[in-house]
């Protein structure tokens, strides 16, 4: 059975803070052996930069 699981990275602060904390839970994740199936970026519900990480959770 496959799974997937979404993480959120948010920032009030900029851009590039919000695409290093991206970057570095991306390595954290590939890391842990998780395929990255997308990156996204857009705005949350406060209209905060975010990004939307979605995973294959390997079982």
């Amino acid at each position: 059975m496959t799974a997937y699981k979404i993480f959120k990275v948010s920032t009030w602060w900029s851009t590039t803070t919000l695409i290093r904390r991206t970057e570095n839970t991306l390595s954290v994740i590939e890391e842990q052996g998780h395929e990255i199936v997308t990156v996204s970026f857009g705005v949350d519900i406060f209209m905060r930069p975010t990004a939307f990480i979605t995973i294959r959770i390997k079982t």
